[in-house]
């Protein structure tokens, strides 16, 4: 097994209930790439010629890393939308599983108010 193969399979695969888990494990794994940047910062309007090639490889070596972490379907709603840029991709992961995240956290506060207060929360 290939050191990246060591590294991506101690990641649990993205489905649309794990981000809070997911997220921190595979930016850690970005980071060992030296990849996060690019999924954090997009391409400078000003780039280099050398500086924007650099970039688009790192973008795509970040991308491949991250898609290759995605249940089947995360991956369908996802890689229509972002299949170039790394940077949309990344944030459009953390808008839309993270929110998911903290609406379920306060939807399961919200029933241990009711259950706890007999349903006399008003």
């Amino acid at each position: 097994m290939t050191k990246l193969n060591i590294e991506a399979a101690s990641i649990q695969i993205l489905d649309s209930t794990n981000y809070g888990k997911w997220n921190p494990c595979m930016t850690i794994l970005l980071l060992s790439r030296e990849l996060l940047e690019v999924c954090e910062k997009d391409l400078p309007f000003d780039a280099t010629t050398t500086a924007r090639n650099k970039w688009k490889k790192a973008s795509f070596d970040a991308f491949s890393l991250i898609y290759s972490e995605f249940s089947h379907m995360i991956f369908i709603e996802v890689v229509k939308h972002y299949s170039k840029n790394s940077h949309l991709l990344w944030a459009n992961l953390e808008e839309r599983y993270a929110l998911k995240k903290a609406i379920n956290r306060g939807r399961v506060w919200m029933q241990w108010l009711k259950s706890t207060y007999n349903e006399n929360l008003q």
